[in-house]
């Protein structure tokens, strides 16, 4: 099957169902295509879903599993991806456990955010993360 890229308005939409005008065109093309999903726009989705559809942390991680596990889908990065959702799932913020997740492997990862730092160490013990200073 082909293949299209998704933005997040393409995603939230795919996840939403809401019967509207835009969730009929992103179902008709979803049975043509298969659908690619970059992390920034799995990011910026949780963003959305959180922010402007007031979603809760389960909510969102529900979604996203269905997401990751459906046939007609592609997460670029997967297993990183799926790795950030896990410590998303603990307790991390998802943006700070993408961007850890998503470091070059041989990279540290430097913030001035103690408790990225304390969460990442706990939830993301193989990650190689420490403070600026």
């Amino acid at each position: 099957m082909k293949t299209r890229t998704v933005d997040t308005n393409i995603l939230v939409r795919l996840l939403l169902k809401d019967g509207s005008e835009q969730w009929a065109k992103v179902a008709e093309l979803a049975a043509e295509f298969y659908f690619i999903v970059a992390p920034t726009v799995l990011l910026e989705t949780e963003w959305v879903l959180r922010s402007r559809y007031n979603f809760h942390r389960d909510n969102i991680l529900d979604l996203f599993h269905r997401l990751a596990d459906s046939e007609g889908i592609i997460l670029i990065e997967e297993p990183r991806m799926m790795k950030a959702l896990d410590a998303f799932s603990k307790g991390m913020d998802f943006a700070d456990a993408m961007h850890v997740c998503l470091k070059a492997e041989d990279s540290v990862f430097i913030t001035f955010d103690r408790d990225l730092v304390k969460l990442a160490k706990k939830h993301l013990p193989e990650a190689n993360v420490e403070l600026a200073f």
